[in-house]
């Protein structure tokens, strides 16, 4: 019902009724109480709500999901791609199971798999931060 009199949609509508139903701030009052917002739940102005502070803060709760999952695989490949790039840079030369387990002992937050780490490589041989040996096909040279 609420939708419908504020024209939002139920995504925009809920973390919205959240922050003033369920926040520091209690703007709106819920029933029945409760952390959670369902669509059965019924809101009113709090009557009750008083603060001393002439302006009052009421803190959005997230719209979009800060944690999707493409998101993080997008961060992870940068992460990838900066450790390769340091790495390069301070050996200059390097096979790929040497680099490999470089990668992987210098990223602790998260342990990539070794195709990602692969594609990650061929990544940077494309845009021509490393290059394949002439000699040795497994061997890396960094192009400064």
């Amino acid at each position: 019902n609420a939708s419908l009199v504020l024209n939002l949609e139920e995504p925009v509508l809920k973390p919205l009724m959240h922050s003033l139903s369920c926040g520091k701030h209690k703007v709106v009052s819920k029933s029945p109480a409760g952390s959670k917002i369902n669509v059965t739940d019924t809101f009113s102005a709090n009557a009750k709500f008083s603060c001393n502070m002439r302006k009052v803060r009421i803190p959005m709760a997230s719209l979009d999901a800060t944690h999707n999952a493409k998101r993080v695989e997008e961060d992870r490949g940068v992460a990838i791609d900066a450790c390769i790039v340091r790495i390069m840079k301070a050996r200059k030369t390097l096979k790929h199971q040497q680099l490999n387990a470089e990668v992987l002992s210098q990223l602790a937050f998260f342990k990539p798999k070794a195709r990602v780490i692969k594609r990650r490589i061929e990544g940077l041989i494309e845009r021509e931060y490393i290059e394949r040996s002439t000699e040795n096909n497994q061997v890396y040279n960094y192009l400064a």
